[in-house]
């Protein structure tokens, strides 16, 4: 099934007298303290293999873990080191002896990254090999659920920013319509150029704070519910 898109779309009961009162202008949101990233950390160690040029490429994984700290991703990178094990399976599995395993462990000690994203980056040959110990950092948000009218809503911490929108019905996901443009945002609309979407104080929006976010409005006990799915666009790309 399709649809025709139209500039304006309503999905609640407001007269159409008073739509005007509903289309947003632009203005940027408060940022709302759910909306706050929080870091990861990952630390990952693997083999890797040298090509003919000699550049580093993996070959083996060996292990990744996530953690809420640098603190906790750097002790457990430690206490990995210490032990001196890596699995191998194009070789017998390997066990560093005692004065290599402090050597790799001075090694990844004094190996700083960027200090941001990186946090260390090191590769420690082992015979024909290189281990790779890698600690990284990623800011994420995380999800968040609010109504619509709500300074929680997700969708406003997009306002402003090139979104792209898709109109569907819950599965099997049937595409109505789809519009992208600079997002603006009110308490009851949301509007892509010309094309407003209107939407009841109470709809719910769940998503990921500037990055994407979903309204879901109901449609009675035996439809599925419209989904109208919000997602960043990179500037100056499509979606």
């Amino acid at each position: 099934m399709s649809a025709i898109s139209r500039p304006t779309s309503r999905t609640d009961t407001t007269p159409r007298e008073d739509l005007s009162r509903d289309v947003p202008t632009r203005r940027a949101a408060q940022p709302h303290p759910s909306w706050q990233f929080q870091d990861q950390f990952d630390l990952w160690i693997a083999w890797m293999e040298r090509d003919s040029s000699g550049v580093w490429h993996e070959a083996q994984p060996v292990t990744h873990r996530t953690f809420r700290t640098r603190e906790d991703t750097l002790k457990h990178a430690e206490r990995l080191l210490q032990r001196g094990e890596f699995p191998m399976e194009r070789a017998m599995p390997v066990t560093l002896v005692r004065n290599r395993r402090d050597a790799l462990l001075s090694a990844f000690r004094e190996a700083e990254g960027d200090g941001v994203t990186l946090i260390r980056d090191l590769t420690f040959p082992v015979g024909e090999y290189g281990l790779m110990v890698r600690v990284t950092r990623e800011r994420q948000a995380q999800p968040v659920r609010a109504a619509f009218a709500s300074a929680a809503n997700p969708l406003r911490s997009l306002i402003g920013q090139p979104v792209k929108l898709t109109v569907l019905i819950e599965h099997p996901y049937d595409v109505l319509s789809r519009a992208q443009g600079p997002l603006d945002v009110s308490d009851r609309a949301a509007r892509i150029g010309e094309d407003t979407q209107l939407f009841s104080a109470s709809a719910q929006v769940s998503g990921l704070p500037y990055q994407s976010a979903t309204v879901t409005v109901p449609r009675g006990l035996l439809k599925k519910p419209l989904l109208y799915r919000f997602e960043r666009l990179p500037e100056g790309g499509e979606g």
